[in-house]
């Protein structure tokens, strides 16, 4: 196994054990035995658990971003609302499908908040996850750059707030919210087109 592969299965080790227990939680000992490495390799690695937990938050936020590359595809027509829903329904269906995914990047947002010296990782994540959306939107709407960053950080915003909702509650009127949000969003867009045609 290259120093490589080792790196990276100790990472995927501590995104398990941290989506599941924790950072308080979370040891180092519990990540080596998930990895199937000596727990002293990982502080070769990784000398501090705040510089793993970093690149974790790096894992995430690049996997939070491939995600939405599917949505660019419309094949060339033009947007409306159902390709608006047809757009939400990728990011609706990861707190169905993969809520530890969720429940990881709450746990890494509180880490964020609580400890120093990941907070400056948090914003750097939030920065990154902001520009690629805001790109994203650009390139399917046509919005301008400024306007498409601010957008990118109230859709961020809606889709976490609402993945929260459905993975704390599992009775969360979550379709209807989504719904909702696909005519807002539809709404919007025809508002902004009217604006460009005037």
């Amino acid at each position: 196994m290259t120093d490589a592969d080792k790196r990276d299965r100790i990472i995927a080790a501590a995104y398990d054990v941290l989506s599941e227990k924790g950072y308080d939680k979370a040891s180092t000992k519990e990540i080596a035995i998930t990895a199937g490495v000596a727990q002293g390799l990982i502080n070769y690695y990784f000398p501090s658990k705040d510089l793993l937990f970093a690149e974790v938050f790096r894992r995430e936020t690049r996997k939070y971003c491939e995600s939405f590359e599917e949505l660019i595809e419309l094949d060339g027509q033009p947007l409306t609302l159902s390709g608006i829903a047809r757009l939400l329904e990728y990011p609706k269906s990861r707190a169905l499908e993969e809520p530890e995914w969720f429940r990881l990047r709450y746990e890494l947002s509180a880490i964020g908040l609580r400890n120093e010296a990941a907070r400056e990782t948090l914003k750097e994540m939030l920065a990154t996850k902001r520009r690629y959306i805001g790109d994203t939107v650009g390139e399917i709407a046509g919005f301008p750059k400024e306007q498409a960053d601010v957008f990118s950080s109230l859709l961020y915003s809606i889709i976490e707030g609402l993945g929260l909702q459905k993975v704390a509650d599992p009775d969360f009127k979550y379709d209807e919210a989504y719904a909702m949000l696909a005519e807002m969003l539809g709404a919007y867009y025809e508002r902004l087109n009217e604006k460009r045609e005037t």
